[in-house]
């Protein structure tokens, strides 16, 4: 059985990237930095409205800051990363096959970005937003009167 290492704000461990090269150091990443890759890459699936939040969020967004990697959670295993993606998905989209895209679309760019091996991408669809309607009244004729123009004879 793979050991699993859930991300949690005590046990933030940066991620060590593999490099090809001959020069002393290491190449280190921060989750956070893994989900923001994902987030990006899932809000630019066409159909995704939106990615669902958490409580903490929406206070980090209270006091003028953006939430990184939101509607993302990441697990560390022995055989690599799992990615959880939280979406609120456009109504009338192909539900299967904007969830493959997003799947396609997050190991796509973490591998392309960070060569790290994600072995399992969840997507769980929280909602689906409907289409705004847009306003049908006029600001400057609140009460829908219609004009009437008078003809001079």
């Amino acid at each position: 059985m793979a050991r699993e290492i859930k991300r949690s704000k005590q046990a933030t461990k940066n991620i060590i990237l593999a490099t090809q090269h001959t020069v002393a150091g290491t190449t280190q990443v921060t989750p956070e930095v893994i989900e923001v890759i994902a987030q990006i890459a899932t809000q630019e699936v066409p159909g995704v409205y939106s990615m669902r939040g958490k409580l903490s969020d929406h206070f980090t967004n209270a006091f003028g800051s953006n939430a990184r990697g939101k509607g993302v959670e990441l697990t560390q295993t022995d055989a690599g990363l799992m990615i959880d993606a939280y979406v609120f998905l456009q109504y009338g989209v192909a539900v299967p096959k904007v969830a493959l895209d997003i799947q396609n679309a997050i190991q796509s760019q973490i591998t392309s970005m960070t060569d790290l091996n994600v072995v399992q991408t969840n997507v769980h669809v929280s909602g689906i937003v409907p289409e705004k309607v847009s306003n049908q009244f006029d600001p400057d004729n609140l009460f829908g009167e219609t004009e009437t123009t008078e003809v001079a004879d």
